[in-house]
């Protein structure tokens, strides 16, 4: 059990690392022409979120490496990271020509131009690496978190003095016979008195 917290103890950390130096890296990239420009993930608040599903997911990881108790328990907080980064992940990636409107608006730049611009291909947006580091990133926690729900990090122990096998219980539980000294005398078997026979008192 020790060896499956500490791989999904990894899955989570790996996918808290990617959420965070993802987030610092480019997402989306706009093209005119022969000009571009590159928006990173902690440019708007999609990144922001990425870097705290990412931290998230860190926490419980630490966790698991150090041997924590309740190691497993704290490892099923991945799920929560893993969905905050693979989801402002996604929601970017489906609605980045819908951002690009709204970046524009608050630019007061109008509408209308921008969106004939995006239907005619002057305008082009395409995804970059830091995107795709998230939303991976988001997935690798979300996995670790899963899987953490069937995991526990708590092994029976034997206590000081005890004997092998304490603390198991049902089919790991150890039966208990007693073995039979061969060299103790066999017990005679009483037998009824027949009918009409008495049986002597002791003296008083």
């Amino acid at each position: 059990m020790r060896g499956r917290i500490s791989l999904l103890a990894v899955l989570a950390l790996t996918g808290g690392i990617a959420a965070v130096v993802g987030s610092a890296l480019a997402w989306v990239e706009l093209s005119i022409g022969p000009m571009s420009q590159r928006a990173r993930g902690i440019d708007g608040w999609e990144g922001k979120a990425a870097i705290v599903g990412g931290v998230v997911m860190l926490a419980p990881a630490i966790g698991g490496f150090v041997g924590s108790t309740d190691a497993g328990t704290r490892l099923r907080t991945a799920l929560i990271g893993g969905l905050i980064a693979a989801g402002v992940g996604t929601y970017t990636a489906l609605t980045v020509d819908d951002q690009v409107l709204e970046a524009a608006a608050e630019a007061n730049v109008p509408t209308a131009i921008v969106r004939d611009a995006i239907a005619s291909g002057s305008l082009q947006t395409s995804l970059e690496g830091g995107l795709y580091i998230v939303i991976a990133g988001g997935a690798l926690g979300m996995i670790a978190g899963i899987l953490a729900f069937g995991a526990r990090a708590n092994v029976p122990r034997v206590p000081a003095g005890g004997t092998e096998g304490a603390g198991l219980t049902g089919w790991a539980a150890p039966v208990h016979r007693t073995t039979p000294d061969p060299t103790a005398p066999a017990a005679s078997p009483w037998v009824p008195p027949s009918p009409g026979e008495t049986t002597s008192s002791p003296d008083r």
